[in-house]
């Protein structure tokens, strides 16, 4: 019989299962979604499904093989993946596959649902939810409790009517459908990667915890879709924004020109001088704002952006008609400002 390394070492084609946590896909979308490398299944439909994933074993058998009658039954969700080659290099694309993938997945999420019950989509146990329990003595009045509370996420991303119907009318299905294609002539590779890393790190930031971290991976991924190299953010990223929404009653009324070179700064004290004391939420609920227009707006016009050059100078048109204070042409009519209503205890914890 060979060993568990022998039989890593080998090569094929290998078919990778594992379990998701934070995640339901319902029947209403059909119990299966397909990100790009890695397709999403509920455990109910993988049994119906498992030739067509070419499983060389039925559920039954590969429970009896591993002596596990728990065996793809401990996840609502699984994610499966087919790659051919040696199995422990193979293993490891798959594993950052899901992980990315995930992470897009989360990004739906941003403008859906809001940050206080949003989901964390991990693999398998990779990140437990936790408690905390402490002790509050109130040496005044002489008064004393103890208090055990949940930490992490704890809420799931349901796949269901709703999500849907959402979703097809915002840029998370157009997301998709360009991160599939792979045809090199709807935009530079260059720039479908580029907003692929702002989905995976704009996805990251929704399941986050964390204030700071969830602040800087956004900021990160607006730079990403706006800047290039050369650019002085701060100038540069305002104009970049304004271009899609500096049209609307929000722009001027909100001072979001400002705001976003406040945040810019917030951003370099953190990164070049720790600096994270005046980071708050309503920074990042900012940044969550500035993120989904600005998704949305490339990714319904991705025809007038098939390069980052094009986005640029999209933008220095923009800038143009209103320096003349002309009647402006370059923006498209169906050019959209999606709105985020928060409530107060939207802006008290992540």
């Amino acid at each position: 019989m060979k060993s568990i390394t022998e039989i890593v070492d080998e090569k094929g084609q290998w078919i990778f299962v594992i379990a998701v946590s934070g995640l339901s896909i319902s029947q209403e979308i059909g119990e299966e979604l397909t990100i790009n490398k890695i397709t999403f299944v509920s455990k109910d439909k993988l049994k119906r499904i498992r030739k067509r994933l070419n499983f060389p074993w039925t559920i039954k058998e590969l429970k009896e093989r591993f002596k596990d009658p728990t065996l793809l039954e401990e996840s609502e969700v699984y994610a499966i993946g087919s790659f051919g080659g040696v199995g422990t290099e193979k293993e490891q694309e798959f594993l950052k596959f899901v992980k990315e993938e995930l992470a897009i997945l989360s990004l739906s999420q941003l403008g859906y649902g809001r940050r206080r019950s949003n989901a964390a989509l991990h693999v398998s146990n990779g990140k437990r939810n936790g408690s905390l329990k402490y002790l509050a003595m109130n040496k005044t009045k002489l008064t004393s409790t103890r208090h055990f509370n949940r930490s992490g996420r704890f809420h799931t991303l349901e796949l269901d009517k709703r999500w849907l119907s959402f979703h097809k009318k915002h840029f998370f299905f157009e997301l998709l459908s360009l991160l599939k294609n792979s045809d090199s002539t709807i935009i530079s590779d260059n720039w479908k990667l580029d907003i692929k890393n702002a989905a995976i790190l704009a996805g990251q930031s929704q399941s986050s915890t964390e204030l700071e971290h969830a602040f800087l991976w956004n900021v990160i991924a607006i730079e990403t879709l706006l800047a290039k190299q050369g650019d002085s953010y701060s100038s540069a990223l305002p104009l970049r924004v304004e271009a899609f929404i500096g049209w609307t009653t929000a722009w001027s009324l909100n001072n979001f020109s400002e705001k976003i070179v406040d945040i810019y700064k917030k951003r370099s004290a953190f990164v070049h001088a720790g600096r994270i004391d005046s980071i708050n939420l309503d920074d990042l609920l900012f940044t969550d704002k500035i993120l989904l227009n600005v998704l949305h707006n490339i990714l319904k016009h991705i025809n007038l952006f098939k390069t980052k050059d094009d986005l640029i100078m999209f933008s220095k048109k923009v800038e143009a008609e209103h320096t003349l204070g002309i009647v402006g042409k370059t923006r498209p009519k169906t050019t959209t400002y999606i709105d985020v209503c928060y409530i107060d205890q939207d802006f008290k914890s992540l």
